[in-house]
């Protein structure tokens, strides 16, 4: 499927009607937009499977490697101890 759109002054371009049909985008949806050489390569941002499929990448990985998840007690733990080590080192650099 070809078509021809004129890019704008403002470097904007419309993706033609049957285009965004076929890819099931609605006005307002972001797309990827990727160059592949001398291609422009535009494809619907399915940010949701993404993240499920790099979730299941991980939990295999962490399965072969024999890494056992943290609990939700273990990250927010995690997560507060370091945040109070940046807290410090700024309140040294601070006093620099």
């Amino acid at each position: 499927m070809t078509h021809t759109t004129t890019i704008t002054s403002k470097g904007q371009m419309t993706l033609p009607a049957p285009f965004r049909k076929k890819l099931g985008l609605k006005p307002g949806e972001q797309v990827l937009v990727e160059l592949r050489g001398k291609e422009v390569v535009i494809q619907k941002n399915n940010w949701l499977e993404n993240l499920r499929r790099i979730q299941n990448e991980n939990k295999t990985y962490m399965k072969k490697k024999g890494i056992k998840p943290l609990t939700d007690e273990e990250l927010d733990n995690a997560i507060d101890d370091a945040a109070k080590e940046a807290a410090i080192e700024r309140y040294k650099r601070s006093l620099e």
